[in-house]
């Protein structure tokens, strides 16, 4: 009988205690990434970049391209993004190289564009 006991009250510890685990996952549901108010519409690939990296960057940095980016690939731009290189060179910050090459520097409203992208995720 005590065995019974024993058992049931184990059972009903158990449960509770994988009840009360699920419930706190639940309601921690932070965003992996948050949101950066760039003061603009979130710029997306599709809408925004890539048009704006086809048109200044591809014709050096695509297949095959220098500085070790193919940017037609978006694994290639994403991970130019993440280690910062992107936003590094089209702002022309020190200690990267100017970008485009032998062109005039992008427009204010273009870097912006980029830099939110980057720090929204890069969706």
């Amino acid at each position: 009988m005590k065995k019974t006991i024993l058992s049931v009250a184990a059972a009903i510890m158990m449960f509770a205690a994988c009840k009360s685990t699920k419930h706190a996952s639940t309601t921690e549901t932070k965003p992996a990434t948050p949101k950066v108010d760039c003061g603009m519409p979130a710029p997306t690939y599709a809408g925004d970049v890539k048009n704006i990296i086809e048109a200044n960057c591809t014709k050096c940095h695509g297949e095959g391209g220098k500085g070790g980016y193919n940017l037609t690939s978006l694994d290639d731009l994403h991970r130019a993004g993440k280690n910062g290189d992107l936003v590094g060179v089209i702002k022309w910050s020190p200690g990267f190289a100017k970008m485009p090459a032998h062109a005039e520097q992008l427009d204010a409203k273009t870097i912006a564009s980029i830099e939110c992208w980057v720090n929204n995720g890069m969706n």
